[in-house]
């Protein structure tokens, strides 16, 4: 009898209709060619649209669910606004002045980012998010992370669990969006230094937040925040890459 073929799991927040045209746009244009310079901004604005709304999935929505407010929720804002600065930094630092085999390189990486419901490939809006692989132990650690939420009030006793699973999914997807392609890029030293520091910076200040945001939280909070993390992680999705243009 066949082995049943593991399926591909994902992490990612939908994305509305404007940006996934977007950056389809920006696949596109940068494989038909053209000024490299041209196409280089035109790359590091998709890039920070899908970040920025990558924050609103990843911040603001999770934490106007836990209800944070006063003192934690400003100081929170403030640490989540100086990393979302710290990666616009790194993104348009890194895609200033690329040549166009890099940027393509980076074209042929957005098309296995974005990802769309294969369900809803035939209709006017396809329902599409921005995510990236994750390997079955996070992922399955993850889900076991969020059952417990469900069945135990008891926070203190799997608190640290969540926070490193958190953790874990920052460090995945520093690991996709910026050193898989930093790696491929051909880019001098002393950029690759300050765009290391600067997303070394980015991961720092996104622990940071995290710890602040779960350090106290009770169950009654952390419960919400568990179910809208469930909604981020996906089996069924598929790639643009494998939609649109195997």
């Amino acid at each position: 009898m066949p082995t049943a073929s593991r399926q591909t799991r994902y992490f990612g927040y939908e994305i509305d209709r404007a940006l996934f045209t977007e950056v389809a746009e920006t696949i596109h244009k940068i494989k038909e060619g053209g000024s490299p310079k041209a196409l280089g901004e035109l790359a590091a604005n998709t890039l920070i649209n899908i970040t920025d709304a990558g924050f609103d999935a990843y911040y603001a929505k999770p934490a106007e669910l836990a209800g944070i407010s006063g003192g934690v929720r400003k100081a929170a804002d403030t640490g989540i606004n100086a990393v979302q600065k710290g990666i616009h930094m790194v993104v348009r630092k890194l895609l200033k002045n690329r040549e166009l085999a890099d940027l393509r390189r980076l074209a042929h990486n957005l098309s296995y980012m974005i990802c769309v419901d294969p369900d809803t490939v035939e209709s006017i809006n396809p329902k599409a998010y921005a995510c990236f692989r994750l390997k079955e132990e996070l992922y399955q650690r993850v889900i076991n992370n969020m059952s417990r939420v469900h069945e135990d009030p008891d926070v203190a006793s799997y608190r640290s669990d969540v926070v490193r699973s958190v953790e874990d999914l920052i460090a995945a997807g520093i690991d996709v969006f910026y050193t898989r392609p930093v790696d491929e890029a051909n880019i001098g030293k002393l950029t690759r230094k300050a765009a290391d520091f600067g997303i070394h910076t980015v991961q720092k200040g996104s622990n940071a937040v995290v710890h602040r945001l779960f350090k106290d939280m009770d169950h009654g909070t952390l419960l919400p925040m568990a179910e809208y993390f469930e909604t981020l992680l996906h089996s069924k999705v598929r790639s643009y890459h494998r939609l649109y243009m195997a």
